[in-house]
């Protein structure tokens, strides 16, 4: 059997260490570069999406209340109350964090504020993060919105209510104050 001379060994090709190191710091510099082009484009837009959040769960509050502090509940039938029945007829704060709305029902309304059957009664509470409306006649209630912080109500005299409503959502804090006025 012939022995190979070492000039005509076959050499094996591979990566020198020294070039494994420069292809790995090359690879350091890409990664920061990529975390910095992170940080410049894509946190001022997850501030942004966190900014439309609260916007969006503060106009569903803002709806919903403004639907029931109008004057009138929704009938059975999804059609307005008028002047003879489900008419606004009173407004409580058990707590400065709670509102009771009455709205007058039965056969033959009477006008007065009973807050109970067979009046309608709307409670707005928080419960956890979450701005919840509840009928306490029907027993039936749901989320208004979402990641409210607090809620704040005061009676400001002559039929007027000043509700605040403080959202947060990641980084985000925000306090919208509405003046209502008794229909």
């Amino acid at each position: 059997m012939k022995i190979p001379s070492p000039r005509h060994r076959v050499r094996r090709r591979g990566f020198t260490l020294l070039e494994t190191m420069l292809v790995s710091g090359l690879m350091v510099f890409l990664v920061l570069l990529a975390s910095g082009a992170w940080w410049a484009f894509g946190r001022p837009t997850a501030d942004a999406v966190a900014r439309c959040r609260v916007a969006q769960e503060a106009r569903l509050a803002v709806t919903a209340l403004a639907g029931d502090l109008g004057g009138c509940l929704p009938g059975p039938a999804g059609r307005l109350g008028g002047k003879a029945q489900l008419q606004w007829v009173g407004r409580m704060q058990p707590s400065s964090s709670q509102l009771w709305l009455c709205f007058d029902g039965g056969s033959s309304p009477n006008g007065l504020a009973d807050w109970g059957p067979p009046d309608t009664v709307i409670v707005y509470e928080l419960q956890g993060d979450k701005l919840v409306r509840w009928d306490q006649g029907a027993g039936t209630g749901f989320t208004v919105a979402e990641h409210v912080q607090a809620l704040a109500l005061q009676d400001l005299g002559g039929g007027m209510l000043q509700i605040q409503l403080t959202f947060a959502y990641r980084n985000v804090t925000r306090t919208y104050t509405l003046i209502a006025r008794d229909p």
